[in-house]
Formats: structure tokens, C-alpha cells, sequence
């Protein structure tokens, strides 16, 4: 017998409560990455200017790395909206994805590898946990 770490979901059942909370969570998100995307607009605008001085492709490679990292930072921001727009619309009782944790789990020979590694799903509503399941059956 031997103890491994393996995947859970846990997934949040909408409350109005909990729907204050994500949407809390994201905007709070959004704000930082529109500080980061500014000071990395700012550190590029020096990166570039540092680049036309020196020699070769170090201008052309510099304005690649700015774009992709603008471009980076502008897809999480676009990822966010959406999460809010659908943390909006959802309708409470709804279950959405909130996280992944590692749970311990002792396998031993014999052992179906499917069903020790799938399907564990931690359910939360207000925080606290309302339901494990276990290959589709609930544990309480």
C-alpha cells in the first residue's frame, strides 16, 4: 500500500452571499492586473528605449517581449470580465468550478486507478462544506 496526492475539485453552490464574494474576488483581481498591465506598460516603455541603443535585434526582440507580455496581461483581464459577467447571470443554486486541492489517498494493488484518481468533488455553499462526492455518490 502506498499514499499519493491526487486531484479534487471543489466547486461553490451560487448564493447571493457567495455570488458577493466572487464577484468581490474578480473585481479585486481585475485591479490588480490593470496596475500590473500599467507598470508593465511603463517598465516596457524603458525596455524599448534601453533596446534602441544597443546593436542588432535587441530593439526588435525587446518590442516582441513587451506585445506578448501586454498581450498576456490584457487576456487575463478579458478572462476576468467574462467570470464576472457569468458570476452575474448565473442563477443561485448553480455550481460553478471555485478551486483545485491535493487530497492523500492510500492505493494498493488491485485498485482501480480510475476510480481512485476521478471524481472526488468538494461542494461549498456560504463557505462552509455542504457535500463530498465520491465517484457520484455524496458522503455527508
Amino acid at each position: 500500500m502506498i499514499t499519493i496526492l491526487r486531484p479534487v475539485q471543489v466547486k461553490m453552490i451560487i448564493t447571493e452571499t457567495s455570488r458577493k464574494l466572487l464577484l468581490s474576488e474578480y473585481r479585486q483581481k481585475m485591479k490588480q492586473l490593470q496596475s500590473e498591465l500599467q507598470q508593465w506598460q511603463f517598465q516596457g516603455r524603458k525596455l524599448l528605449a534601453e533596446a534602441q541603443k544597443k546593436p542588432g535585434d535587441a530593439y526588435k526582440l525587446a518590442v516582441e517581449r513587451v506585445a506578448r507580455e501586454e498581450r498576456v496581461r490584457r487576456e487575463k483581464l478579458e478572462m476576468l470580465h467574462f467570470q464576472i459577467k457569468q458570476v452575474e447571470n448565473l442563477p443561485l443554486g448553480s455550481e460553478i468550478a471555485y478551486t483545485t486541492v491535493e487530497s492523500s489517498v492510500q492505493v494498493k494493488v488491485g485498485d482501480v486507478w480510475d476510480e481512485v484518481m476521478g471524481g472526488t468533488e468538494i461542494i461549498l455553499k456560504d463557505g462552509v462544506i455542504a457535500e463530498i462526492r465520491q465517484g457520484g455518490r455524496t458522503r455527508e
